[in-house]
C-alpha cells in the first residue's frame, strides 16, 4: 500500500490507500470528485474536437492516425524499441545515452507514406529530441496539422539520422 499527502491545500498529513484526503478533510471529498469529473469532461470534449478537426481533417490523416492505433504498428514499434535498446538514437550519435520509449520516422509519414512501415526509416527518440525534430520538420518539410496552407516538401528524402541536425542539445 502506498502513502501520499492529503489533497487539501496546505495539509501535510499522510494518507494511505485510495482516499485522497486525511480524516480531518474528508468533507472535501465530494467537491473534489465533482471538480475531477468536470476536468475529465472538459479534456474529453477537447480531445473529441481535436480529433474531428485535426486528426480526421481529411482521409489521408484519418488513415495515418488509424495506422498508429493498429496492432501492426504496435509490433513494429516494439521491434524498433528493442533493436535500439530503448536508447534515443538521436542523442546516441553524439555519445549521449538517454532512455527513450517513442519511435520516430526519420522521414515523416506525411512526406513519404511508402516508408511508414520501413524499419530502416524508424528510430527510437527521447521526448526532448522528438519535440525539437517535430519543430524542425514543420520548417523543413512543412509537415504537421497546422501547415495546411503550405505544400509539403516531398523532393528531399534524408537517408538516415546522420543527415539530420543535432536535436540532443
Amino acid at each position: 500500500m502506498f502513502v501520499r499527502r492529503c489533497k487539501h491545500s496546505g495539509c501535510h498529513n499522510l494518507v494511505s490507500g485510495n482516499s485522497p484526503f486525511c480524516s480531518k478533510h474528508m468533507a472535501d471529498l465530494s467537491a473534489y470528485e465533482e471538480r475531477i469529473a468536470k476536468q475529465r469532461s472538459h479534456i474529453k470534449r477537447h480531445q473529441q474536437e481535436y480529433n474531428a478537426t485535426a486528426r480526421a481533417a481529411n482521409d489521408e490523416r484519418k488513415q495515418r492516425d488509424g495506422f498508429y492505433h493498429s496492432i501492426e504498428w504496435k509490433h513494429i514499434r516494439l521491434s524498433v524499441l528493442e533493436r535500439d535498446n530503448y536508447v534515443c538514437q538521436y542523442c546516441y550519435r553524439f555519445g549521449i545515452v538517454r532512455p527513450a520509449n517513442t519511435v520516430d520516422h526519420i522521414v515523416p509519414g506525411q512526406v513519404a507514406p511508402e516508408l511508414i512501415r520501413d524499419t530502416s526509416n524508424l528510430a527510437t527518440i527521447c521526448r526532448e529530441c522528438h519535440r525539437r525534430k517535430t519543430d524542425w520538420e514543420h520548417k523543413f518539410y512543412h509537415t504537421g496539422y497546422k501547415n495546411n496552407n503550405q505544400k509539403i516538401q516531398k523532393d528531399i528524402l534524408l537517408k538516415g539520422i546522420s543527415e539530420l541536425p543535432n536535436f540532443s542539445k
